[in-house]
């Protein structure tokens, strides 16, 4: 254990001397995957498929605000239904532009959620999102989590329909818009997938809040719990859709990464807290004090030894 939270330590101060460098390239490289993955699964533009035009936005992304790759994200889905037609391609900008401002007005701060649902569904870990969420945020964090839930189902009835119903004629072209809202509305598997994964902010929350020990990993384990017994309720009791065993094992991939993440940013002591009373005009406090585990990283010495020639 110690030996990890040095190496933490080791990074953190790497990271602290070079961010100047390591932020845009760690942009560079979300925004790079997350327009591959959009040409991946849409790719109707082939102008947008192109990678010089892909490196030019990434590039782009690495040295703006995060709402920037969210928007650009948002305008190449757009562009690729285009291709395809202008009724689908209006109707999705406008359910992009009614989720923007929606998640704009109460959640600011969780713009990026929208795009990183969508992209860890794709790697099959989505599950890490509302998790986190719980562990970082308010029950408030369920309103980014549906709008990106949304967003995922969205692309991927867009996709599936488009690949078996394409046609040029304007009666196909309305026949589509028509099976695109009336699949994506009317999916029971996106509409369970919200439930669940609200359920798993609500419940991560709720533990972590609680004064017992360990009650943040506690928390990330009953998010976990939560969502395999979500989705297996789902899969027996509802008929909902799912690979049991992906879900299992994206699930702990995805606790797994969450743990991670908590572990740099809040490392607590257990055998080390102490209970503390004191009083002021008003009250008398009985408080519970975790004190944060920081060690030192190890720093290298270097002697020089200079051998003296002699001279004859």
């Amino acid at each position: 254990m110690m030996q990890l939270l040095v190496i933490k330590e080791q990074i953190k101060q790497f990271y602290q001397k070079t961010s100047v460098y390591v932020n845009p390239f760690v942009k560079f490289i979300t925004a790079l995957v997350v327009f591959l993955l959009i040409n991946q699964q849409l790719g109707f533009n082939p102008k947008l498929n192109s990678l010089p035009i892909v490196l030019i936005l990434s590039t782009f992304c690495a040295f703006t605000p995060s709402v920037v790759l969210v928007l650009l994200a948002m305008a190449v889905s757009i562009g690729h239904i285009l291709a395809i037609s202008k009724i689908l391609a209006i109707l999705v900008a406008i359910i992009f532009l009614i989720i923007y401002c929606f998640f704009t007005k109460f959640t600011p701060d969780f713009g990026h959620v929208i795009l990183a649902i969508p992209i860890l569904y794709f790697l099959k870990i989505p599950y890490c999102v509302p998790i986190l969420l719980g562990l970082i945020s308010t029950p408030i964090a369920i309103i980014p989590v549906a709008c990106g839930v949304s967003v995922y189902f969205l692309i991927c009835v867009i996709r599936d329909l488009t690949s078996s119903t394409l046609g040029t004629s304007m009666e196909d072209i309305l026949n589509l818009v028509r099976m695109v809202i009336d699949n994506w509305l009317r999916d029971p598997n996106m509409l369970f997938a919200i439930f669940v994964f609200c359920a798993i902010v609500i419940v991560t929350y709720i533990i972590r809040k609680q004064e017992f020990d360990y009650a943040f990993e506690t928390s990330i384990v009953a998010g976990a719990t939560v969502n395999v017994l979500g989705f297996l309720i789902g899969n027996i009791g509802f008929d909902i859709q799912v690979n049991l065993l992906a879900v299992v094992l994206g699930t702990l991939g995805s606790a797994i990464v969450v743990y991670v993440v908590w572990f740099f940013r809040l490392t607590l002591d257990h055998t080390a807290i102490e209970k503390i009373q004191f009083e002021d005009d008003d009250y008398y406090y009985y408080v519970k004090a975790v004190p944060k585990i920081k060690v030192t990283a190890p720093e290298k010495n270097v002697k020089k030894i200079n051998e003296k020639k002699e001279t004859s």
